[in-house]
């Protein structure tokens, strides 16, 4: 399988990784020559903001070289369908985040990964989402039907019965002595392998 390539330049991606709030490294794409970022389905949120800087460079001869003309439709690095503007209520207006509705996965020129973490680092998070009068009306009359509370009597019914006596375990020290084992195994070969 080939690299994905560029959607401004045509040339292959470069494998980066970035940082996530809660730790983990996220796999990333980006283009050695324009500076754009291609983040697959769910990588653009979790990034942390402390990694902007390393990936979103300035490079100023780069800035101030001629720049090719970029084309109007931009093709998804990777399903090479056409991908469309992504709105987000928190960017300022004339932020361009391309998303590809196929895979979901987003396309960031150089400078917009930057203005898109200043954004939401800005809006308070506290602040609940406004939900117009016509949306909330539409949910309580989908989730008002009794289809809906029998399932959630039947569910409540199920997990408030008692268990039988053949249905506890019967050995409980065995199979804990069982599953401590395999984490034992997991653990070392994740150690060894980094699997």
């Amino acid at each position: 399988m080939s690299a994905p390539a560029c959607p401004n330049c045509d040339i292959a991606l470069r494998p980066v990784t970035a940082h996530s709030r809660s730790g983990y490294l996220i796999a990333l794409d980006q283009c050695e020559r324009c500076g754009g970022l291609w983040c697959d389905r769910w990588e653009l949120f979790p990034i942390d903001a402390s990694d902007v800087a390393r990936l979103d460079p300035v490079d100023q001869p780069a800035l101030r070289a001629p720049v090719a003309t970029v084309p109007s439709e931009l093709k998804c690095p990777r399903c090479v369908t056409a991908m469309h503007e992504f709105r987000d209520p928190v960017l300022p207006a004339d932020a361009h985040i391309e998303r590809c509705r196929a895979c979901e996965g987003m396309w960031l020129n150089r400078g917009e990964l930057r203005r898109f973490k200043g954004a939401h680092a800005a809006t308070p998070r506290s602040q609940p989402v406004p939900v117009s009068a016509a949306a909330l009306q539409e949910l309580t009359q989908r989730y008002a039907s009794a289809t809906n509370w029998s399932t959630v009597k039947n569910l409540d019914a199920a997990a408030s019965a008692p268990l039988a006596a053949d249905d506890e375990p019967t050995d409980i020290k065995r199979d804990l002595a069982q599953s401590a084992g395999w984490s034992v195994v997991r653990a070392l070969l994740q150690l060894l392998f980094g699997i």
